[in-house]
This record gives C-alpha cells, structure tokens and sequence, in this order.
C-alpha cells in the first residue's frame, strides 16, 4: 500500500525540513491509500482504475491520471483491479520554497487551496510525466546529499510546472461550481485547527482577512463566495466554530478561563467573556457550573 509514504516515522516534523520521499508499488485491487489528512504535499501518477474519496465526494478515475494532493484535503485511494505500478512522491512544504528554489508552493494552480488536483492524462502527457518519476526513482537513496537534494526538488519542480499546463478533469469541474469548492477551502481551514486538546495548541488563524491571506484570495471575494455557497459569512462560520470549541473546553477540562481565552486566541480573558456572553447571554464561568 501506498499508505508506506505517508506513514508517521517518513513525515516531516516541522514544514520548514526539507523532506522527500518517493515510492513505485503495483496496485492491487483494494485500499491503497487511506482516507485521511496527508502531512504531505504530493504528485500521484495513475493509470487504470481506480476509486478517488475526498471532502464527502467519490469519484471514479480511468485510465491515466495525475494527483497534486495537499496537507489540507483529506484523500483515499481506492483501486479495483490490479493496475499499472502507481509512481508517486510525497515531500513537506519546505522541500520547495522562495529561498531554496524561488518558488513557494502554494502559488502554483495546482496546489493553491480550492483549486482542482486531478488531471487526466493522454498517452504522450503520462510518459512525459513516468519518465521524470524515473529520474526521480534514480535519484533518491537512504544517502542524503546536497547535490541529489538539488536534483531531487528540480524534478519534483519539473513535475508541478508540467502539472500547470494540464487541464482539470471536466467530470470533477462539473459537480461543483466556484464558490462551493472556495468555501469549502475556507471551512477546511477553519476546521483543520479545532480540537484544541492541549494548552500549548492555539488557534492561529482567525479573522476573516487572515484566512484570505492563507488562501491568497481577496477578503471581499473570499467573503462573497462564502456566502453565496453557505449562506453565511465568514465572521459568521468562525464565531460558531469558536463557540463551539469553547462550550467544549469548558465542560471537558480543567483549564481555567484566562487559559481557554489563550487556546481560542483571545488577547485578554476579558475579550473572551465579553465574546462568550455576547453569544450565549452567560459569562463562561456561569457555563461551566450550570449542569445544562
């Protein structure tokens, strides 16, 4: 199973560690890549069929295709007969940066949050990119090296830059219109910071105009698609979410309220009471001992 390249003991601790992996295996019928969030980005080269699960949507894939999959989309990958060998490789964030190759990773349409990642390929457009994978297989070793380091982050490169001249699946772009898929980007942001299950864990990402900065998208527009899909603003969906979470810490712990106003990114106590009360019309403490 593909699962061996995501696996905990490959991932990278930090996204600023230049990690790589890559991994050749032949597809049998079945599970080959589990459904979760990936601490990885990664390009994925299929050719058969095979079952694509993400977000609550399943999508059936023939014949040729690439993935461009990111740290935020939860994904699985089903396959339901034996297949050609799948080539692919997984690498974190700080594999591929401004300082290190002049390019940061989410600037490229095939990695940008909400964008399209599923291609389907002709036969010269699947060998171009078979053939960087194995210049890629040549290359990698358990005998880390500046020099193979460099080769290694300029195939990837030749990966994603060939990656942007493709056109998405039309049978994905058709299930879903723009402003959907935006504020799905925005509510996966929003959800992938929650649960707050120890107190050096904050929220790091709160207001409306710095998840528009995260998804390098306009406040206003971010704002507009949002509720144009869900029928409700960002300030709205954040607000709830932190309520929620809120309600949560104060029934199942014992932080004391200074230490839950800093875990939901509160500057003062007060600001969270103030928050808190304004929303439920009870100060958190008042909560917290009422047994409703």
């Amino acid at each position: 199973m593909l699962n061996h390249l995501f696996t905990e003991n490959n991932s990278p601790s930090t996204s600023t560690e230049e990690s790589f992996r890559t991994l050749t295996e032949l597809s049998k019928s079945g599970e080959i890549i589990s459904f979760s969030r990936k601490k990885f980005f990664s390009v994925i080269l299929l050719d058969g069929s095979y079952e694509i699960n993400f977000e609550d949507t399943s999508l059936p894939l023939e014949g040729k295709n690439i993935l461009f999959t990111t740290t935020k989309v939860p994904f699985g990958i089903h396959c339901f007969k034996e297949n050609k060998p799948v080539q692919s490789c997984a690498f974190s964030e700080g594999f591929i940066t401004k300082a290190n190759s002049g390019y940061e990773l989410l600037s490229f349409s095939v990695y940008k949050p909400g964008s399209q990642f599923i291609y389907a390929l002709d036969e010269f457009e699947y060998d171009k990119f078979s053939d960087i994978f194995k210049k890629i297989a040549e290359e990698d070793s358990n005998e880390v090296n500046p020099l193979q380091t460099s080769l290694l982050r300029h195939y990837t490169m030749e990966l994603i830059l060939n990656g942007q001249k493709l056109q998405p699946s039309a049978s994905y772009i058709n299930r879903r219109n723009t402003a959907e898929v935006v504020a799905c980007s925005f509510i996966r942001l929003l959800e992938n910071q929650f649960p707050i299950d120890e107190l050096t864990k904050t929220i790091g990402i709160k207001t409306p105009g710095e998840f528009a900065e995260a998804l390098h998208l306009h406040p206003v527009y971010l704002n507009r698609q949002v509720k144009k899909a869900k029928g409700r603003t960002m300030s709205d969906f954040i607000a709830s979410r932190v309520l929620q979470e809120a309600k949560i810490l104060l029934r199942t712990t014992t932080w004391n309220i200074s230490e839950i106003a800093s875990a939901l990114a509160f500057e003062e106590a007060s600001h969270f009471n103030t928050f808190f009360r304004k929303h439920t019309e009870v100060t958190p403490s008042e909560y917290r001992n009422s047994k409703v």
